[in-house]
């Protein structure tokens, strides 16, 4: 099965018009909220690390003089419980020789995800000389010398781990997630409910159209049908009434010129047999043109023979071949009649527009098909422009009638070909 747009039902197109987008915008909500939590993550991170370093250094510099280390682990195990973040402080001497050092339980994180913040450990002091330089104390109303010495007497060295604070933003990006999957699960239930409701309509449409349409074909076969069988009726009235009554005429001309002597009376019962004669053979003309009496006794392949040789007798310039395979004389009459109706115009158009030299019909009867073939070496036309034409309007007609088809390929100063197939029983 190939996967391919034009395969896609009107609702599947619909669904992928809609989920395409939505789908497009969680992508991008859950990559724009995933990395935003581990923005914050970092963020937190650079924020608490040098200020927890900062604190417990200005913090350790008592318990640093006074080695009093017990007290001072038990603030660095404190804080280690306070904050989960923290993975481990150690504190170091002036020489960074370890003095104190405390880790949490031991986590997930790589070394490489890990934070070191340092602080340094400083040592103030005070002092006041109560001499002045020459060696002499200072007076009331004088006050002594005083000033500050710094020293840097250890570090404190604070390893931050993002797994606790990864656990909590991943908590937090889970409700995110699953309140983004709720309404991406809420649109898609409504474009569904409009995909099914816009494809109902135009389901709904389309089958109007369609019935639209073989109503008109019905119509157009009727129409057809009737008019076949106005000019059969026609046919019949010309051959049985105004043939006979002809050649009654005909005949009493000739009576009256054989018992006429010479002189006037015979030579006008000579013009009236002339005229009768003429009337006649132009009333089977046209009887033949209304309804072609080969088409009975032939079958198509003879009617359009006939017909070609008509055209061929008429010295229009153009040479007609036909080439027929199969058996034609069971065909039914409404495909046949339509057939000998859609060449009779092909070939009318190629005498009076196409100015070609040579044009052949083939017809064939193939896997339950009549197909034809009209085609000439004419001057072509452009089908987009004469797609309007009376004449190619019948014959598509004629054609979507019986549920066939035509396709016409034509181009100017390339002939024309037109190629059609009907289903027959």
């Amino acid at each position: 099965m190939r996967w391919h747009w034009r395969h896609w039902s009107v609702r599947t197109r619909l669904m992928a018009m809609t989920a395409l987008p939505l789908a497009y915008l969680f992508c991008t909500f859950v990559w724009y909220a995933y990395q935003s939590r581990l923005s914050e993550v970092r963020e937190e991170m650079a924020e608490r690390g040098p200020l927890v370093a900062k604190v417990l250094a200005d913090s350790s510099e008592f318990s640093l003089v006074s080695r009093r280390y017990d007290d001072l682990k038990l603030t660095i195990n404190g804080l280690l419980r306070a904050d989960p973040s923290i993975q481990r402080i150690e504190v170091l001497d002036a020489q960074r020789r370890e003095l104190v050092q405390a880790a949490a339980r031991a986590g997930s994180a790589s070394s490489q995800e890990l934070r070191y913040d340092e602080a340094p450990v400083l040592k103030r002091l005070m002092w006041v000389s109560m001499l002045a330089p020459d060696g002499t104390p200072y007076q009331k109303d004088r006050p002594a010398a005083s000033g500050m010495t710094v020293e840097t007497m250890g570090y404190v060295r604070v390893t931050m781990s993002p797994s606790a604070l990864l656990l909590k933003q991943t908590r937090r990006f889970y409700v995110e997630l699953m309140v983004g999957c709720l309404g991406l699960l809420a649109c898609v239930l409504l474009a569904w409910q409009l995909a099914k409701g816009l494809d109902a309509s135009l389901q709904a449409s389309m089958r109007a159209l369609r019935e639209a349409d073989d109503e008109k074909r019905r119509l157009i076969s009727k129409v057809n049908t009737a008019v076949e069988d106005e000019r059969q009726s026609i046919a019949l009235e010309i051959h049985d009434e105004l043939n006979a009554t002809l050649i009654a005429v005909r005949l009493e001309a000739q009576r009256i010129a054989a018992i006429s002597p010479e002189g006037e009376a015979r030579d006008k019962a000579q013009s009236i047999i002339k005229l009768a004669l003429g009337l006649y053979n132009s009333g089977r003309a046209l009887v033949r043109r209304l309804r072609p009496e080969v088409l009975d006794m032939l079958g198509l392949d003879g009617a359009v023979e006939e017909m070609m040789r008509h055209y061929d007798s008429a010295r229009s310039g153009c040479r007609f071949d036909l080439q027929a395979q199969g058996d034609f004389s069971k065909m039914e009459a409404g495909v046949a009649i339509s057939a000998y109706r859609i060449v009779q115009e092909a070939l009318s158009n190629i005498v009076k527009h196409a100015r070609a030299t040579q044009s052949s019909v083939q017809l064939s009867l193939e896997e339950g098909e009549l197909r034809m073939q009209i085609s000439d070496n004419g001057a072509g036309f452009d089908p987009a422009q004469a797609s309007s034409g009376i004449g190619l309007v019948g014959m598509r007609e004629r054609v979507y009638a019986l549920n066939g088809r035509i396709a016409i390929d034509s181009r100017l100063s390339a002939g024309t070909r037109i190629n059609i197939a009907m289903p027959i029983r």
